[in-house]
C-alpha cells in the first residue's frame, strides 16, 4: 500500500502526468538520445563494453604469451611441449568466452493464463503492434523478440535460418492459424533497434502461451526460463491471482534461486466502472499478490514485494503511444483515471529496467570474470614456472 501512496502523491505533484497533456508530443532525436544514455539499462551496456574490452585485452595477451612459447619450444630443453599446448588451449576459450559475450543479453520473460493481455503488455513496451493479440488463446508458442543486427524486421523459426515476412508472425503464432507450431516451439522475432530503445540496449522480450493450455510447465521452464533474467506475470484485474499461474511460478522458484517476478494487474481500466469498490479490490489484489512473492514464494521482501506489483491497462497504454507516434488521438475513448494508469505503466518500466539490469550483469557476467581471472593466473604460474625452471 505503501508504494501505492507514493506513485499517488507523485501524480499529485506539479510534474505528474495529470498535469501534462494526455498524448504529449514526441520528443526530438537529441532528447530521445540523451533520455537512452541515462536509462537504468545503460549499466548492462557499459557493464558489457567494459568486460568485452577487458577479454580483447586478455586474448591478446594469451596469443602472445603463445607465440613466445613457441619460439621457445624450437630450443631444446627449455620448454616442454605440453606447457605449450595448455596455453595454447586458453586462446580456443578465451574466443569462447567473447564469442558468448557477444551474444549476452537481458531477458525478460512473460508468463500468465490465456488471455491475460502478456502480448500486449510487450507491444506497449515495444511502442508498436508486433505480437499477435486478440481474444481468447492467441499466441500457441513461444515468441522472442530482439533487436535485428540489421535493422531490418524479420522472424526465423526454430531449426532454420531462413528470413520470413515479420507480418507473418500473425499467422504462424496465432492460435486459430491452420498450420499448428508446438506450444514449446520458439519463433525470434528480429525488430529494428532505431524503433525501440529497450531493445537498442540489448533487452530480450519472451512471450509465452498460457500456462493453463498445457501440462509441460517443467519443459517449458528448461527450454525458455532457466537464462532469464526478469520474470513477468500478467494477471486480470478483473479475477484474481489463479492457482495455475501460481504453480508454475513455484516450479520456477524451485530452479531458479530468487527469480526476479514483476507482477501486473491488467485490464485495471474496468476499474472505472465501479469507482467506489477501486480501493478496495485494489488492496485485495495487492494483498494477494505481495503473499504470494513474499510468504509462499519467498523470493523478496515485502517491502521489495510492493515495488514489483502493478495496476494497469496495456492496451490503452499501447493505443496511447501509438498515438504518440502519429500526433494523433487515440482510436478509441479513453476511461476515466487513464492518465493515472499510464503513469504506473510507465512506473513500472523504469523499476523494471533497474531490476533487469542489474540482475543481468550479475548473473551474465560474474562468472565470465572468474573465468578470465582463472585463465590470466594460470599463465602467470606456466610463465613463473618457466622462469624459475
Amino acid at each position: 500500500m505503501a508504494a501505492y501512496l507514493n506513485r499517488t502523491v507523485s501524480l499529485m505533484s506539479g510534474d505528474g502526468p495529470h498535469n501534462r497533456s494526455p498524448m504529449p508530443s514526441i520528443p526530438d532525436h537529441r532528447q530521445i538520445r540523451a533520455s537512452a544514455d541515462n536509462s537504468p539499462l545503460q549499466i548492462f551496456v557499459k557493464a558489457k563494453k567494459k568486460i568485452n574490452d577487458i577479454f580483447a585485452e586478455i586474448e591478446d595477451y594469451v596469443k602472445d604469451t603463445v607465440i613466445y612459447m613457441n619460439d621457445l619450444g624450437k630450443e631444446p630443453n627449455i620448454l616442454e611441449m605440453d606447457v605449450v599446448q595448455k596455453t595454447q588451449e586458453f586462446v580456443k576459450k578465451v574466443h569462447g568466452i567473447r564469442d558468448v559475450l557477444s551474444r549476452d543479453h537481458m531477458k525478460v520473460a512473460f508468463f500468465g493464463r490465456t488471455s491475460n493481455g502478456k502480448s500486449t503488455v510487450i507491444n506497449a513496451m515495444l511502442r508498436d503492434k508486433i505480437l499477435p493479440s486478440g481474444i481468447g488463446h492467441t499466441t500457441n508458442c513461444f515468441l522472442q523478440v530482439e533487436g535485428s543486427p540489421n535493422d531490418e524486421a524479420y522472424l526465423v523459426l526454430e531449426g532454420t535460418t531462413e528470413h520470413c515476412a515479420v507480418e507473418s508472425v500473425g499467422q504462424l503464432a496465432h492460435a486459430l492459424c491452420k498450420e499448428k507450431l508446438s506450444e514449446s516451439q520458439l519463433v525470434k522475432v528480429y525488430w529494428p533497434k532505431n524503433r525501440c530503445l529497450l531493445l537498442r540496449d540489448d533487452v530480450v522480450f519472451v512471450d509465452s502461451p498460457g500456462v493453463d493450455v498445457t501440462p509441460n510447465l517443467d519443459e517449458w521452464i528448461d527450454l525458455h526460463c532457466l537464462d532469464a533474467d526478469v520474470f513477468v506475470l500478467v494477471a486480470n484485474a478483473e479475477s484474481t491471482l489463479m492457482v495455475t499461474e501460481k504453480n508454475f511460478f513455484h516450479k520456477v522458484s524451485t530452479r531458479l534461486s530468487k527469480p526476479n517476478i514483476f507482477i501486473l494487474n491488467n485490464r485495471w481500466d474496468a476499474s472505472a466502472n465501479e469507482p467506489e469498490f477501486l480501493d478496495q479490490v485494489r488492496r485485495q489484489h495487492q494483498e494477494r499478490a505481495i503473499d504470494f512473492l513474499v510468504k509462499e514464494l519467498k523470493v523478496c521482501s515485502p517491502k521489495e514485494a510492493e515495488e514489483r506489483i502493478f495496476f494497469i491497462s496495456a492496451k490503452e497504454a499501447l493505443l496511447a503511444r501509438i498515438a504518440e507516434q502519429g500526433n494523433t488521438s487515440p482510436s478509441m475513448a479513453l476511461a476515466d483515471g487513464f492518465q493515472n494508469r499510464y503513469f504506473e505503466f510507465q512506473d513500472f518500466e523504469r523499476k523494471f529496467e533497474e531490476c533487469i539490469s542489474k540482475s543481468a550483469v550479475k548473473t551474465k557476467f560474474e562468472q565470465h570474470s572468474q573465468r578470465g581471472k582463472f585463465i590470466t593466473n594460470e599463465l602467470r604460474e606456466c610463465l613463473d614456472k618457466m622462469f624459475n625452471d
